[in-house]
């Protein structure tokens, strides 16, 4: 090979380098930027994402003769209406099998502390406490 070449090919991957870390040095501020303004950029998200999925109810009603505001409002307040119902409908069997819930993650706790004892681990009971104080 050449020096010619060889210096070529030398710049060129120097170039590609330089491109490469000019590329991550501008996701990383650009990641930095977005976690730093994740407190308004998280609302718009949920903003855009509750528009979009409500737009074909609120077009519908438009179409219909509703106006934009009505049809909007609507819109909205049988959203909030749906979505306290699902939290309802979730909330109510899980707070009545809460007790149930406890005493079988207690259990298990139990279970894999008896299992951590055994061989081959053979992990006493002083070990865990220390660990988890």
């Amino acid at each position: 090979m050449s020096s010619t070449k060889a210096r070529a090919a030398l710049r060129t991957s120097a170039r590609f380098s330089a491109e490469l870390l000019l590329i991550f040095a501008m996701l990383a501020v650009t990641l930095w930027l977005l976690g730093r303004m994740w407190s308004v950029v998280w609302p718009l998200v949920v903003g855009l994402l509750l528009t979009t999925l409500t737009w074909p109810l609120a077009r519908f009603l438009r179409r219909h003769g509703w106006k934009p505001a009505l049809a909007a409002s609507a819109v909205t307040v049988l959203s909030l209406l749906v979505a306290g119902g699902v939290v309802a409908l979730i909330a109510v069997p899980v707070a009545s099998q809460s007790g149930d819930l406890t005493d079988g993650v207690v259990e298990g706790i139990q279970k894999l502390r008896d299992w951590a004892s055994g061989p081959p681990l053979n992990i006493g009971d002083d070990d865990i406490t220390k660990a988890m104080d």
